[in-house]
């Protein structure tokens, strides 16, 4: 069945899998029922565009999110819409998430914004209930520069705005759901060091070439595809298919930094299909480099061919000429 499979013509096959991983879909939430431009400019005024990226949170992400919380995701939460400033050279500055969080008098709407570094770069406050003293710049100030690693609570790291200690947590609570929440889905966090043991040197890791557009990002991922498909068919060069797995999967977390083609289709399925394959790919990097050809490999490899021609048959509109490239 493998054979079969990506024995087939592979024109379209790398557009389509650039294609269905960049799009996303430009749906609001119940935070934001249109486009929050002005907040968002007014999070990062030096973004030349924002691209809107959709998340999905599974069962046992919600447990992981809610226990390190210490307190339930509200629904508006469980479909989470990440919004990314690009610069004028086209690179990611970080992310920009609008949360919640319930106060003493009632809901507290927000905003955080996250730097590439995870930390927090601006807080800011919209709707509530509360004192006037909870949007002061003076109290939201002080959460410029915090991290993942911040308790985020007043006694603690945080400075409660004058007689408001609880609605002071809540809103403390607003960039910390944040940060928990971007490291589960897209962030990776540092190991604590472990004291008792001596530190090994790490191997420097590839150096990836940068992309400046989809089309350029194509260009870079197509040599890996066809190495991966090429050790399946001549069962040479494992090492050559293990680093091209491994990099095929670093290009495909980036995709999403880019803006979507104008023609992108925005539905549920879309978004499965995205999601899913960006999970197989990360498990067929892994696997093949522990088993190398294997029945589990060639199932992998299989179902992430048969994910981009799905993808292809339902929201690619022309057929990509890849020798063009």
């Amino acid at each position: 069945m493998f054979s079969q499979t990506y024995c087939q013509p592979h024109k379209g096959i790398l557009w389509v899998l650039v294609f269905f991983m960049a799009s996303l879909p430009l749906l609001g939430n119940a935070h934001e029922t249109e486009w929050p431009g002005q907040k968002l400019a007014a999070i990062f005024p030096e973004a030349k565009k924002f691209v809107q990226r959709n998340a999905v949170l599974t069962p046992d992400k919600i447990a992981a999110i809610e226990k390190e919380l210490g307190a339930k995701l509200r629904a508006e939460d469980q479909k989470p819409i990440f919004y990314i400033p690009i610069s004028e050279k086209k690179k990611p500055m970080g992310l920009v998430f609008f949360a919640d969080a319930k106060g003493p008098l009632g809901v507290i709407e927000g905003a955080v914004g996250l730097d590439m570094k995870g930390k927090v770069v601006k807080v800011a406050v919209y709707e509530h209930k509360e004192s006037d003293a909870i949007v002061g710049d003076e109290f939201l100030k002080q959460f410029v520069g915090m991290g993942i690693d911040n308790a985020f609570k007043v006694g603690e790291d945080v400075e409660a705005a004058d007689g408001h200690e609880a609605a002071s947590n809540a809103v403390a609570l607003i960039p910390k759901k944040t940060l928990v929440m971007s490291y589960t889905l897209f962030l990776k966090r540092k190991p604590k060091p472990d004291v008792a043991k001596v530190p090994m040197p790490e191997a420097p890791e590839e150096e990836m070439p940068e992309a400046e557009d989809l089309k350029t990002l194509m260009a870079l991922m197509i040599d890996d595809y066809f190495v991966v498909v090429d050790y399946f068919d001549e069962k040479e060069s494992k090492e050559k298919a293990i680093a091209a797995a491994k990099r095929l999967a670093k290009y495909a977390k980036g995709i999403s930094n880019f803006e979507p083609p104008k023609n992108a289709d925005q539905t549920e399925e879309y978004r499965y299909l995205q999601d899913t394959f960006s999970e197989n790919l990360l498990k067929f990097a892994e696997s093949l480099e522990k088993e190398g050809i294997s029945d589990e490999t060639r199932e992998q490899w299989d179902t992430i061919v048969t994910l981009v021609n799905q993808a292809h048959l339902r929201f690619s509109e022309e057929e990509i000429d890849l020798d063009t490239y």
